[in-house]
């Protein structure tokens, strides 16, 4: 076995560890996700519940102000009744001020509701806030792990990554980037021995007879025709 192919087995080797710790690091993902969609999911409600106390506390402010326009009307009303001399006069004036008074009634009775939904609304917001809170300290110790975890398997992926460049050195460019572009697709091995019957180590179909001489040496990488890795010849030790 040739010096080049020692040293892609070694990348190889190299990329296979690399693989398993870039998997722990993934692990980590769907973890932090699922922190994040806990606060999220409190976080949404409570700016639900803002904007609906925005747009209620804006319609009570307009009732409020409807109620004092009414009340004044009223007033008036009451006091044109109060001056009326003729049957005729008084009528008009009663009739308007009892449909005034109907009219304050409801207002104020729709006020009363308004007044009530507008504080639920401001006390449930503040519940969720404080929930907010409370979730974020109660996973604050973990999102801290989390981290420390996510930091000290970023600092061994850094390490592998320098070894398997500095195993990358042994092979040549051309068979490297054979190489690469296989193991990158397949997120596999790529490079694979062939069996003692000169089949695919990864996929068992036989190699042509006309390859097999090239093959027994032991020095040449070749692709299977059948599934494309790259195959070599091990040697007896």
């Amino acid at each position: 076995m040739n010096q080049e192919l020692q040293a892609l087995l070694v990348v190889q080797d190299d990329d296979a560890e690399i693989r398993a710790v870039e998997a722990r690091l993934a692990e980590l993902t769907p973890r932090l996700a699922t922190l994040d969609a806990a606060v999220r999911r409190v976080r949404d409600e409570a700016a639900r519940l803002a904007a609906a106390h925005a747009r209620d506390a804006q319609k009570l402010r307009e009732l409020d102000g409807r109620i004092v326009e009414h009340r004044e009307r009223h007033a008036k009303n009451v006091a044109i009744l109060e001056r009326s001399q003729k049957i005729k006069e008084a009528t008009a004036a009663a009739a308007q001020v009892e449909a005034a008074r109907k009219l304050l009634a409801d207002e104020e009775s729709e006020q009363l509701s308004a007044t009530r939904r507008v504080a639920d609304l401001a006390a449930a917001h503040a519940a969720h806030v404080e929930q907010v809170a409370q979730l974020e300290a109660q996973q604050a110790a973990l999102r801290a792990s989390l981290a420390t975890e996510r930091a000290a398997i970023e600092a061994e992926l850094t390490a592998l990554r320098e070894r398997r460049a500095q195993s990358a050195r042994g092979v040549g460019a051309t068979l490297l980037s054979r190489y690469d572009r296989l193991a990158t697709r397949r997120r596999a091995a790529a490079l694979f021995a062939i069996n003692e019957d000169f089949s695919c180590g990864a996929c068992d179909t036989a190699l042509p007879l006309q390859r097999r001489p090239a093959m027994s040496g032991g020095t040449m990488v070749e692709p299977c025709e059948a599934c494309g890795v790259l195959l070599y010849r091990r040697m007896a030790q």
